[in-house]
């Protein structure tokens, strides 16, 4: 029962929030989510925003009757009389928001490095067709300058052949 938001604003996280790990990565989680989801994370070992991402879900561990869950269980899950247990809707929708900021965070990240490939591929683009029309230019004069002949086709060629006739006298 995830609630699905369209845009989500990215603003509020830190620039450099895909490359947290460990205590930074805890820190932004407590934040977000809260202490005991900062600490299910930690004791499953999921210690970056990429290693968060690709867990399909977090609170699957709460399952097992593990000594090192008995805190947490406490802290993010409510009791029931019957002595099981259920993840505090609170926790499991702040870890689903949290999941869909990065995912968006992560999504923006990925067109941008797409828009900066694209800038790159059209300057290097614009730089060749510069070159080659620079060559051609080089390559025409070099033409007309060996075949005097031609020297009527256009007044820069003229021109190149008046420097070429001083510079060999």
């Amino acid at each position: 029962m995830s609630v699905q938001l369209t845009s989500l604003d990215t603003s509020t996280l830190p620039i450099d929030v895909l490359n947290f790990y460990d205590k930074p990565f805890y820190d932004l989680v407590a934040k977000i989510v809260g202490v005991g989801a900062a600490k299910l994370l930690e004791v499953q070992g999921i210690r970056s925003v990429y290693s968060f991402l690709n867990t399909i879900d977090v609170f699957e561990v709460l399952n097992l009757s593990c000594p090192a869950l008995k805190d947490i269980r406490l802290l993010i899950s409510l009791e029931a009389a019957d002595h099981t247990f259920i993840v505090q809707p609170g926790y499991r929708s702040g870890v689903e928001y949290l999941r869909q900021l990065l995912k968006q965070k992560h999504e923006e990240h990925l067109n941008e490095i797409k828009k900066k490939s694209r800038r790159r591929k059209q300057y290097a683009h614009t730089n060749d067709n510069s070159s080659k029309n620079h060559s051609q230019d080089v390559s025409q004069g070099a033409t007309t300058v060996s075949n005097p002949q031609q020297n009527s086709t256009s007044p820069r060629t003229f021109l190149l052949w008046e420097i070429f006739s001083v510079t060999k006298n």
